[in-house]
């Protein structure tokens, strides 16, 4: 029974600490970060001028529909096609088939694929089929060592499948095949699981739009004239047309994340460490660094895929401590939330995107045994500079230039005249990082400690029964290219991987235009059981993913 109880805010009772310690902050900030603040809004407002002519274009632009799913097997879950497999109610062979051919059919719309290897899997489901007929293994004994025995999986272009295109994206690496498999990839196949396709991404991973030069564009079901998101965009939209059930992506600043919330679909960045991102490229020399700020995470058509696939992928001496099967009460829960973070550099939260916010916190503060209450985090203003220069900060990941960006503002000119093998966000990358050269020490000093006490705050307010609710984006899919006018927004995404929180993307309902919208659920390291366990209990309520075709 819903309870009348009164939302509380936790702002107003902490009101003259937290007032007096934003004083303090804006006292000492770094002139660096007062320039690059000014200088980030003022290329905002300048690439809006520049973009009057790709609005004008859009007038001619025609949307496609995926056609509607005829075959009942790709409506059922993960959970439940693994059981139907090992128990023979359907064979194996007859499911990848009726993949194989969901992608042939919704593929030419949404472009969402780099490589197929349907022969292959095909082969694979026949000796599933064998072996579950010869075997003296009972049921039970299946589930426990081949968890994922039979069901079809999808793996982001950037994550090495053996004897498959090992190209990140880049002309350059076009004719580059994996010798093995990345970790994460073995471990799926050992737990039985059948890789069908790589799915597309932008060149090098560095865009929040899926194309590259190689393969083109890919499109968002809901509306191919809008993006899918990136990097891991080709798994978010061909989880959504039902050409996939479950796949692997990865998160560097929010590119799991954001790709599943513009397409309706769930993803989980698990807590920094737990996933192996060996045999993905880009890669980073500094392990320990780049393993607090990038994971490899799991997507899923429905939240409980999320927890099955990320039980098959985590590293075996995380087991233990991430307790993934241990159950969890969400009544029990503390839940917390923040509808804006208020920052100059970011466009404000739409009513839309804000609903789906609301509609949650509302039916949780129904359930929950605790309020929810509205937290103020004063420093997540400064998120957008914060995230940003520590990730820019990170040295040696692989990129198209050496050192910080050298020869980065050459390939710029060359872009500009069309000379250039690259896309724009990858060479960019370059060059903000030849322009953080100049920033002095003490800024991204300044950054990093700020940071540190951002984490420390999350870390004191959620606990270990503890959630945070923030929208996923400030809005729906935008049309093509719109991220360049957005940029800043994806800081609701990539401020949890500067500060190296696990966070859960959940779809909760749909604009009037049909358009996917989530929201992000927060946990303290470690306690990804509890964002995974309120995912579960969004998809029951709200419902979860819808066919693009019955997206209303």
């Amino acid at each position: 029974m819903p309870r009348n109880k009164k939302r509380r805010s936790i702002k107003s009772e902490n009101k003259p600490m937290i007032n007096s310690a934003l004083s303090r902050r804006e006292e000492t900030m770094p002139p660096g970060i007062i320039a690059i603040r000014v200088l980030f809004w003022m290329a905002i407002k300048s690439i809006n001028v520049l973009y009057i002519p790709v609005i004008i274009k859009r007038v001619f632009r025609k949307n496609k529909t995926c056609p509607p799913v005829s075959n009942e097997i790709l409506l059922l879950s993960a959970t439940e096609l693994a059981e139907k497999i090992r128990n023979r109610n359907v064979s194996c062979e007859s499911v990848v088939r009726a993949y194989i051919n969901r992608i042939q059919q919704v593929n030419p719309i949404i472009n969402a694929v780099i490589e197929d290897r349907f022969q292959a899997a095909l082969e694979d489901a026949k000796r599933v089929d064998q072996f579950l007929a010869s075997s003296q293994m009972d049921v039970k004994e299946i589930e426990e060592n081949h968890p994922l025995l039979g069901v079809p999986i999808s793996i982001k272009g950037s994550i090495e499948v053996a004897k498959m295109k090992s190209t990140s994206g880049m002309v350059t690496r076009a004719n580059i095949i994996a010798e093995h498999d990345a970790v994460s990839v073995k471990n799926v196949r050992e737990a039985g699981a059948i890789p069908l396709i790589t799915s597309n991404i932008p060149e090098l991973c560095m865009n929040w739009e899926s194309t590259n030069k190689l393969v083109g564009t890919t499109k968002n079901p809901y509306d191919t004239s809008r993006t899918c998101g990136g990097s891991s965009g080709g798994e978010a939209s061909l989880l959504a047309t039902a050409g996939s059930l479950i796949g692997i992506g990865s998160d560097i600043a929010g590119s799991l994340r954001l790709p599943a919330h513009f397409c309706g679909v769930w993803g989980h960045k698990p807590t920094p460490g737990t996933v192996s991102s060996v045999g993905h490229y880009p890669s980073c020399k500094h392990e320990d660094i780049w393993k607090a700020t990038f994971t490899l995470g799991p997507m899923a058509r429905y939240a409980v895929d999320l927890k099955l696939l990320l039980r098959v992928i985590i590293e075996p001496n995380f087991k233990d401590e991430l307790r993934l099967y241990e159950p969890v009460d969400v009544k029990e829960l503390r839940i917390f939330y923040m509808e804006d973070i208020q920052s100059a550099l970011t466009a404000n939260v739409n009513e839309e995107c804000l609903d789906a916010l609301r509609m949650v916190v509302d039916y949780f503060d129904d359930i929950c045994h605790n309020n929810v209450e509205k937290t103020d985090l004063p420093l997540m203003k400064h998120a957008p500079e914060l995230s940003a220069l520590t990730l820019l900060d990170i040295d040696d990941v692989d990129n198209l230039f050496k050192g910080r960006g050298d020869g980065s503002i050459l390939e710029l000119f060359r872009y500009m005249t069309f000379r250039s093998k690259s896309v724009l966000t990858a060479i960019l990358y370059g060059v903000l990082r030849k322009l953080s050269t100049h920033l002095p020490r003490s800024t991204t000093d300044y950054c990093t400690k700020k940071l540190d006490q951002l984490r420390n705050e999350f870390v004191k307010l959620l606990g270990k029964n503890g959630v945070f609710l923030i929208p996923s984006f400030t809005a729906e899919a935008h049309y093509h290219g719109d991220i360049y006018r957005k940029i800043f927004d994806s800081t609701y995404l990539m401020i949890f991987n500067a500060l190296g929180l696990p966070v859960t993307n959940c779809p909760v309902k749909f604009t009037k235009n049909g358009l996917p919208i989530g929201i992000q659920v927060v946990a303290a390291p470690y306690c990804d059981r509890l964002t995974l366990a309120v995912a579960e209990e969004v998809e029951r309520h709200f419902g979860g993913w819808r066919p693009p075709y019955k997206r209303r």
